[in-house]
């Protein structure tokens, strides 16, 4: 069977709603009190690849444009053709004035170090975190998938 980036998506955005019911019903000491940051990460990039497999479905299921996938990271901003698919326009948009979507994909995974009052560099926690991009990932699934449903409706319509 071959592979498309909708049923990409759609495996990214179940393991997305996989990891966001494990958040709420494990013991947040379990893996000696990482778990939570483990599957809070685990799901934010599964968040992630399922909207940028959203956007290569969108490239893809709009062939007049042109436009291929680009290799590596990329979400809607990274497409400077002047002619671009309106979703592509829309997301770029959002990208930068929605919050739920400019959180999750300016998410940074690596912890930078703070300064502690006796001058010395810690790794930071959490909530200390300099570059930290607080995510509610519930709200982030739900307009995810909203956003993706009302895509794939407009699709089927060209």
């Amino acid at each position: 069977m071959k592979e498309s980036f909708r049923g990409q998506c759609n495996l990214h955005i179940y393991f997305a709603e996989q990891y966001l019911n494990q958040l709420g019903s494990v013991d947040s000491a379990e893996w000696g009190g990482h778990f939570h940051r483990a599957a809070s990460e685990s799901l934010a990039w599964q968040l992630l690849l399922a909207y940028q497999c959203h956007l290569a479905d969108v490239l893809e299921q709009q062939p007049k444009f042109g436009l291929r996938v680009p290799q590596g990271l990329f979400n809607a901003r990274s497409f400077v053709e002047p002619d671009l698919p309106p979703e592509i326009i829309e997301l770029a948009d959002r990208e930068l004035h929605s919050p739920w979507l400019s959180s999750l994909v300016t998410y940074s995974f690596l912890q930078t170090t703070v300064a502690s009052p006796t001058g010395v560099g810690v790794i930071a926690s959490d909530a200390n975190s300099a570059r930290r991009v607080s995510l509610d990932f519930a709200d982030c699934l739900a307009e995810l998938k909203s956003l993706i449903a009302r895509h794939r409706a407009t699709l089927m319509e060209y």
